[in-house]
């Protein structure tokens, strides 16, 4: 018996909103397969969350967005994910609002003091594959602190590079306290990226 499996990758050219359909497309195809249960996804405005669950309706899998902290511009009085919290109020959409797994306090040290730490040198590595890739794994990890999946299951998790989708991976997921339990599965789908473009963050 053969002890590889080949499975299909789908590499977007350029990184970015414009492949959002197409990357919910491939997670609707992956989780056909029917080992996959739920399914986290980054929204920062809440429309690729809407998205994301309109593309599961009337199935049986759980979908979970993963908004960003309060205090972003999209939390902001007039911003668009405060605009759009009635529509997951409405839906019954239940979802995670909560620090970012690897930024938080870090950042603010940052900030001040001209420094890195661990969590924001970790966000870069995971970077070389690129933006969505960082923001798939922390997602995930968002997720499992926030109760919503454990880290005994196979997990989607679809995020992109500032708006909209471009990566989805598989992923077996971890608490923040046991990162490094933590494992990619499978990359359905990614963008080919050409370095980090943008300083630290």
């Amino acid at each position: 018996m053969a002890e590889f499996k080949t499975k299909e990758i789908t590499y977007f050219l350029r990184p970015g909103f414009n492949n959002t359909q197409k990357a919910i497309e491939l997670a609707v195809k992956r989780a056909r397969e029917g080992d996959i249960d739920k399914i986290v996804v980054a929204t920062s405005s809440g429309n690729t969350g809407v998205a994301v669950v309109d593309a599961f309706k009337g199935t049986k899998i759980s979908v979970i967005p993963v908004i960003l902290n309060a205090g972003s511009k999209y939390s902001s009085e007039d911003g668009e994910w405060t605009k759009n919290k009635s529509k997951y109020e409405k839906a019954g959409i239940k979802y995670v609002h909560g620090i970012h797994a690897f930024s938080g306090v870090e950042r603010a040290v940052k900030t001040r003091w001209g420094t890195a730490g661990p969590l924001l040198i970790i966000a870069d590595a995971l970077r070389l594959s690129g933006e969505g890739t960082k923001v798939c794994v922390e997602i995930a990890i968002m997720a499992t602190d926030s109760g919503f999946i454990t880290p005994d299951e196979k997990v989607l998790t679809i995020a992109g590079t500032g708006r909209g989708s471009d990566t989805v991976l598989l992923v077996k997921p971890a608490y923040s306290s046991n990162f490094f339990e933590f494992a990619i599965k499978e990359i359905i789908c990614k963008p080919i990226v050409d370095g980090i473009k943008h300083d630290a963050k």
